[in-house]
């Protein structure tokens, strides 16, 4: 049963900025060049769809935010708005990092749990926290992250422990790659294999 813990809605610009940054020097980082690509080859965007199978919505669509609670009622406008300027800036960035074309979009499900996606059409490069911690020698409250396998992607668990062996998550990202496609999945306080099935429903839709 997937342990996922809703993500609270509206969210800032500042926290959604906050992660779209961090995002833009993960995969700058961790995306390699493209085989045979030269350093004057000029990338290009990859659109991705307003919605994925399952009811996830694009985060720059009002509709997506309709469930969001009585607080977002009324804002919703405004809240695509930062969205918006928050997917220009990352393209912007992405546009000048990238060695390969890509794309970046934010997707809500049920106007809840938040989904930050980027594609590459390259092959991804090594996935890995900084640091590998065993959650069962870890006393409880303890900071860790977790490298871990669910299905075909590659997650990293950031979270703290709550029990021997037992994370509660902070941070989940997951990588899907394959020869000459890559997608990467971020989501904040959210399960490994939530964020890998929208790793999956991404790959599928947009490979």
């Amino acid at each position: 049963m997937s342990k996922t813990n809703r993500s609270d809605v509206p969210l800032t610009g500042i926290a959604i900025g906050a992660v779209a940054l961090a995002l833009v020097v993960l995969f700058a980082v961790l995306l390699p060049k493209a085989h045979g690509e030269t350093s004057s080859s000029t990338p290009h965007r990859i659109s991705l769809p307003a919605s994925l199978p399952g009811g996830y919505l694009a985060a720059d669509r009002t509709d997506a935010w309709k469930n969001a609670g009585a607080q977002v009622k009324g804002h919703e406008a405004e809240l695509v708005g930062e969205v918006k300027d928050e997917l220009t800036y990352g393209d912007k960035q992405l546009a000048k990092t990238a060695k390969s074309d890509y794309g970046n979009r934010i997707y809500l499900k049920n106007g809840q749990s938040i989904f930050f996606v980027q594609v590459f059409r390259t092959a991804g490069g090594a996935f890995s926290p900084g640091e590998l911690s065993d959650p069962s020698k870890s006393s409880e409250g303890s900071s860790v992250q977790q490298l871990t396998k669910v299905g075909d992607s590659v997650c990293i668990v950031d979270g703290s422990v709550t029990s021997p062996g037992q994370i509660q998550p902070s941070s989940t990202q997951c990588q899907r790659s394959s020869d000459d496609f890559t997608v990467q999945v971020t989501s904040p306080g959210t399960a490994a294999s939530d964020v890998a099935k929208v790793a999956d429903l991404v790959f599928a839709k947009v490979r």
